[in-house]
């Protein structure tokens, strides 16, 4: 009995003893490493590579790159140690291999290459855990690059104006890459987010070439991700001030209308489009061009085509919620402080026949083969200085405005009418996009004359506000309410400080 006793507490200390050790192997495979402070690095490269087979057992290794090859450099090793080189001389971005093609290679290349060379330099994790965190320690802080007008600038010119080493375009005759003068074109217009038939994706061929020619070059240039992809580095590129334009045989102006086999289906006029002044205004093409360089009808139709994702050409002009269209644009300057006091408490999403006009001010689709060589730029559009001028004499202008809806208990409000009309016909002016899009000056009153028709001479606010608040419309308020959300929520859109408090307007009797 006693002996059987023992037996069975030596079997418990055995169960205990091997359920320990499973823990600990658990833990040292798992999570060995104490977690500290999550690091962000812009060169963070997460490594998933057996999601390819569907396989992917442990976390992602979130592997620092910078960090290697500063270390790999100091001991007289270059980036051919860890990549392979490509038939076209590039080298591959995988790790010690051309092609992902087969399970166990794949997981056996990093085991074995990785946990050798930490043996061997004595640095770095070679247990399980402290490679696949369940936390990882660091996160990837990389901001894309740009290539906004000053640093493609600062590339023609590092280049000696050899545009050919970036841009090619495949020529299916030829069977190869050839340069075509005139006709350069964005990378992404054939490198997309994934590999498509030739062509690799855009950040493969753009680590492919910029990394090779910048490794090329004896000037002090990056070369390593942070070098490129940090914020802080990117705060430091150079700024090229009012650089030249980029020439691609684009056009000052344009007559913007359908496609000429769907011209005879508009219905609107012809938009009047300074292709100069819009490159002025943004940093790349993309802003507009976000697909290809090609004219916006050759993928946006009437009808929407496959090219377009089924977007039409209304709507690629349109779209108020798009930043690629010409509206979209536009309504995020109305946001801008010194645009925002009137336009932020207008209605929202909703464009006005006067702001159709405005745009489609151009010739009829019909006419555009007949007359479009006639005009050259915007200024044939515009109204002359004196028929932009307000409608309303000068003395019909009331130099103040006297408020006394409160007046039981309080001395009237004197509201300086003129000086904030010229205030903001001043403003208006100063701005190329206001100046152009108001036309004419009277569209100034529909800041606080929102409903008043434009040219008309605007009637008092108790004209449509007289009557108490009604429920039944809650988007008429009374007349107190509707100087209060009027004044002051302009006053707050555009940050203006004074009056400070209720007693500035409204002093007590």
């Amino acid at each position: 009995m006693k002996t059987h006793r023992i037996n069975r507490l030596i079997g418990y200390l055995f169960l205990a003893a091997l359920l320990l050790a499973c823990l600990f192997l658990i833990y040292s495979c798992g999570n060995s490493k104490a977690e500290s402070e999550i690091q962000g690095r812009a060169d963070v490269i997460t490594i998933d590579a057996m999601k390819v087979f569907d396989m992917l057992s442990r976390s992602p290794v979130e592997f620092p790159h910078d960090k290697h090859t500063e270390h790999m450099k100091k001991i007289g090793l270059d980036c051919s140690a860890c990549h392979l080189k490509l038939d076209n001389g590039y080298l591959s971005t995988k790790f010690l291999r051309i092609e992902d093609d087969d399970y166990d290679r794949v997981m056996n290349i990093y085991h074995d290459s990785c946990i050798s060379c930490h043996k061997e330099q004595k640095l770095g994790p070679q247990i399980c855990g402290d490679c696949h965190l369940e936390s990882p320690i660091y996160y990837s802080t990389a901001k894309p690059v740009v290539m906004d007008k000053s640093l493609h600038y600062l590339h023609i010119k590092g280049d000696e104006d050899k545009c050919e080493l970036c841009h090619h375009r495949y020529d299916s005759i030829q069977k190869k890459l050839v340069y075509v003068k005139g006709q350069e074109s964005s990378c992404r217009d054939c490198h997309k987010d994934s590999d498509i038939e030739n062509a690799v994706s855009y950040k493969q061929v753009s680590h492919w070439s910029c990394i090779k020619c910048h490794q090329s070059k004896e000037k002090d240039i990056p070369t390593t991700c942070a070098g490129c992809h940090s914020e802080k580095a990117q705060a430091e590129f150079e700024v090229v001030e009012n650089p030249p334009r980029l020439q691609r045989n684009q056009p000052d102006f344009v007559l913007l209308s359908a496609g000429e086999d769907e011209i005879t289906q508009s219905k609107l006029n012809s938009v009047p489009f300074s292709h100069v002044g819009h490159e002025g205004f943004n940093q790349t093409c993309r802003v507009c061009h976000h697909k290809t360089m090609k004219a916006c009808k050759e993928c946006h139709t009437l009808a929407g085509s496959e090219m377009s994702d089924g977007i039409t050409l209304q709507q690629a002009m349109h779209e108020m919620d798009s930043d690629h269209s010409c509206v979209g644009c536009h309504e995020t300057h109305k946001s801008d402080m010194e645009c925002a006091g009137c336009h932020n408490l207008m209605e929202q999403n909703i464009l006005s026949d006067h702001a159709c006009k405005i745009c489609h001010a151009g010739p009829a689709p019909e006419r555009l083969a007949e007359v479009r060589s006639k005009y050259n730029s915007l200024d044939d559009f515009r109204l002359s200085p004196e028929e932009m001028k307000l409608s309303f004499a000068d003395r019909d202008i009331p130099d103040t405005v006297t408020i006394n809806v409160l007046e039981n208990e309080y001395h009237p409000s004197v509201f300086p009418h003129r000086k904030i009309v010229m205030n903001l016909l001043e403003g208006i002016a100063n701005n190329r996009i206001a100046s152009h899009f108001h036309g004419h000056e009277d569209v100034v009153c529909q800041g606080c004359h929102h409903n008043s028709p434009i040219g008309q001479r605007p009637p008092l606010c108790e004209s449509c506000h007289g009557e108490p608040f009604n429920e039944a419309e809650p988007h008429k308020p009374g007349l107190m309410g509707a100087y209060h959300q009027q004044c002051i929520g302009c006053h707050s859109a555009m940050n203006i400080s004074e009056p400070s408090d209720c007693a500035a307007c409204h002093k007590k009797k």
